[in-house]
């Protein structure tokens, strides 16, 4: 009997798909090509120009195969170049700072050690035929190096109280020890001949300065204004840029500076070595993951000053379904391609414990079908391990090499409306994008994320479908390029609050999209727990909410005690609203009730549909996409990729996937081949893709005195591993691509037949174990 309800609803969720797939496909009502639209007079950037680009090693592209070690030669190195790894990076800390330009500081025997180090190093790594990359601390050698402090007080950073740390750490970036950075890098390069540098602790937050030179700097810059205080935190300085324009004018200086500076380095190696990089920690998971840390580690521009962006993901998160791949495809989207690595350590939760190896080998697989590649991160006496995810990447590695994302879908996440509206916790704001990029994934439709840049670059990547979770901070040339882009025939489904807000968080009088949207904002309906939820009523013969799958999660069941149930009922959401009016144009698909006793009685629109040039528009007032992370139904999922389907005029995806929600399925093509290769990963959670975000608090006091959240401690998940992994059967595989000739299951080069569609060609996978690729040609 407890069996019968879980066993009903996969019955109906695989009876809609079914129904789906029955359905007659309509004869495309646009072209299915990008959607092109007028870039042209744009109003002014709220974020800088781009860094111009620098060309991207070739190598970069090729060598997949990462190993990243501690420091010490011997056995460890010499174990990754005997199993063919072609990057390896080795710990040089307090080596490669005391040979060349600072040698007199330091004691001769220590310095021929440490040249003796790096060339043994370079040695042994060439002779491997792989590239050798240092991993350096670039600001902290004044951590590590007493005798560089002694020789060059003056090099350190200041704090708000006039003088340096007790123990000193980061280096003035603004001093003369850029000067010395640039000359010393430069050194290594050519004398040792590395390939590059792995680049620690070169984070914004960690270098701010209070020395009288930077205040008149910024003097200067601002008009008069001196730099603003911190807010009290452990760790990095942080500063108020919520409330003081000051300090966000003065944040925007630091880290514009912060970028130009890790450009500059990359321009003194490569005047070396023209194929010398920079590899550099960028973790995109902590910039999202945690409450505290609202302002984020590094700015958007970021990566495109440095070479090869890299999240030590599974130090920081270990076990989370829907987040790993977030964080993959958060990647992707910063990096656009260029170039993206994820630490993968052995270790079960964090550093500490033994994985299993289904859990070692899922981490390894995990990141590429992104363009995210694995810097195996392994211990002395476990070469089984380093062994086991060679063989992996070696076996996957011609589909995987100069691959770029098939776009369909594009989700924006709104770096402006993380830190400011949201101030990077769940509630607000991150919980919206987790709910929209769940539901997309789990339709198995070719998904991407976007950031404002993309925006203001008026470049979406080639997606026909823009998808704004509750983007409430957008500038005024985001607007405008959205406009643009559904003004020539691109779809927007848009939630809650978008554009509510400028990209400073100063409130507009409506929506800058109101005129897409359709609705004029009233005011805000919160919900901040369960008995607050939404009753969401749907309109019959609606293309979004008029589906069999949403009318089958109807409550009905106890809505009529004494005879049969209602043909429909509510659907509980539990998520804020906007309280709206549509507008002439715009088409009310659903309605919900609000259990404020203020609000009694009256339905305000929750879906509204319309038309706005070529295009077609989305406006969901109630956030089903919130919803869908904390208390997910299916039906949500269900009216998200319905709105997208009908914004994109019912154009289908490039390329699609029907199987179970847990299948993680991500679409790439290499041009050059004239191939696509779809990636099915079975990573093996009995809890589908929810996510179970171990880090909830503490919340940032702000926002505790704000919006009166609990003063929680700290509240944390589980940490969970696998260690099996379930098989999944009968795969089905659509390719709508032109040219489609032939398909095979790789690894193993596994013939697969195609079956002729009225649209393209379809394949069946007969088994999926941990991952494999269905390559078309």
């Amino acid at each position: 009997m407890s069996d019968s309800f879980p066993r009903a609803e996969r019955l109906l969720s695989f009876l809609a798909v079914g129904l789906l797939a029955l359905t007659p496909a309509r004869a495309p009502a646009q072209p299915t090509g990008p959607i092109r639209f007028d870039a042209s007079h744009l109003p002014p950037r709220s974020f800088p120009e781009a860094t111009p680009k620098r060309p991207i090693p070739q190598w970069l592209r090729a060598n997949l195969r990462i190993g990243h070690l501690p420091p010490g030669l011997g056995r460890m190195p010499e174990e990754f170049a005997k199993a063919g790894y072609n990057v390896i990076v080795l710990n040089a800390l307090r080596n490669w700072e005391i040979v060349g330009p600072s040698t007199q500081l330091y004691d001769s025997q220590e310095v021929r050690r440490a040249d003796k180090y790096l060339r043994d190093f370079v040695a042994l790594a060439h002779g491997a035929g792989a590239k050798a990359i240092l991993y350096i601390g670039p600001v902290q050698v004044p951590y590590f190096n007493p005798e560089f402090v002694k020789a060059h007080p003056n090099w350190l950073r200041i704090n708000p109280n006039g003088k340096p740390d007790a123990k000193p750490n980061f280096a003035n970036i603004r001093s003369g020890y850029v000067d010395w950075l640039l000359q010393q890098l430069a050194y290594v390069v050519r004398e040792y001949k590395v390939d590059g540098f792995w680049f620690d602790g070169f984070a914004p937050g960690h270098l701010h300065t209070y020395d009288d030179a930077t205040r008149e700097a910024f003097r200067k810059f601002s008009g008069g204004m001196d730099i603003p205080g911190t807010l009290e935190k452990r760790g990095p300085m942080r500063f108020d840029i919520v409330r003081d324009p000051v300090a966000r004018r003065y944040v925007a200086w630091h880290e514009q500076y912060f970028v130009d500076l890790a450009d500059r380095m990359r321009g003194a190696i490569r005047a070396e070595n023209p194929d010398a990089v920079i590899v550099a920690n960028h973790s995109g998971n902590r910039t999202w993951y945690f409450p505290d840390a609202y302002m984020g580690e590094y700015p958007l521009r970021y990566s495109a000053a440095i070479d090869v962006s890299s999240v030590e993901l599974y130090w920081d998160v270990p076990g989370d379904a829907l987040y790993h791949p977030f964080v993959y495809a958060f990647m992707q989207a910063v990096t656009h391609d260029r170039g993206a690595t994820v630490w993968i350590q052995p270790s079960e939760h964090g550093i500490s414990g033994v994985s299993s190896p289904v859990e070692i080998q899922l981490r390894g697989l995990e990141g590429p079908p992104w363009g995210v590649y694995p810097e195996f991160v392994e211990s002395t006496g476990r070469e089984e391990y380093l062994k086991l995810h060679q063989t992996n990447v070696l076996a996957r590695e011609k589909w995987l090499i100069d691959s770029e994302p098939v776009p369909y879908v594009g989700i924006l996440v709104s770096e402006q409306t993380r830190a400011l509206y949201g101030k990077a916790a769940l509630p607000l704001y991150v919980s919206h994008i987790l709910g929209a990029f769940r539901s997309l994934l789990e339709v198995h439709w070719p998904v991407r994320l976007l950031s404002e840049i993309d925006l203001e670059d008026a470049d979406l990547q080639g997606v026909r479908v823009l998808v704004l979770p509750n983007a409430a901070c957008l500038s005024n040339r985001s607007v405008e390029v959205i406009r643009r882009f559904v003004r020539a025939g691109g779809g927007l489904v848009a939630s809650h609050e978008s554009s509510l807000f400028s990209e400073d968080y100063q409130r507009r009088k409506d929506f800058a999209l109101g005129d897409l949207f359709r609705a004029r904002h009233v005011g805000l309906i919160p919900v901040t727990q369960r008995t607050e939820g939404l009753q969401l009523s749907l309109e019959p013969g609606s293309p979004i909410v008029d589906d069999p799958f949403i009318r089958s999660r109807q409550s009905t069941s106890w809505r009529n005690p004494s005879g049969a149930p209602p043909d429909r009922g509510p659907l509980a959401v539990i998520a804020a609203a906007s309280e709206v009016e549509a507008l002439d144009g715009g088409k009310v698909e659903a309605t919900f009730l609000s259990s404020d006793p203020k609000r009694a009685g009256k339905a305000f629109p929750a879906v509204v549909t319309s038309n706005y040039g070529k295009g077609r528009v989305v406006y969901l007032a109630a956030g089903i996409d919130k919803a869908m992370f904390f208390y997910p139904d299916g039906a949500f999922r269900q009216m998200l990729s319905n709105a997208c389907r009908w914004v994109a005029h019912d154009v289908p995806p490039p390329l699609e996937v029907q199987g179970p929600l847990i299948l993680l399925t991500t679409f790439r093509r290499q041009p050059k081949e004239n191939r696509a290769i779809v990636h099915l990963l079975n990573p093996g959670s009995s809890w589908g893709l929810h996510s179970i975000y171990q880090k909830l608090a503490p919340l940032p006091e702000e926002l505790r005195k704000e919006f009166g959240y609990p003063d929680n401690p700290e509240l944390r998940g589980t940490w969970p591993i696998r260690e099996e992994v379930i098989p999944l059967h009968d795969i089905r595989v659509t390719c709508r691509l032109p040219d489609a000739k032939k398909a095979t299951l790789q690894p193993g080069n596994q013939s697969l037949p195609l079956r002729k569609m009225k649209d393209g060609v379809e394949v069946i996978v007969p088994k999926v174990e941990m991952h494999s690729m269905v390559v078309f040609e």
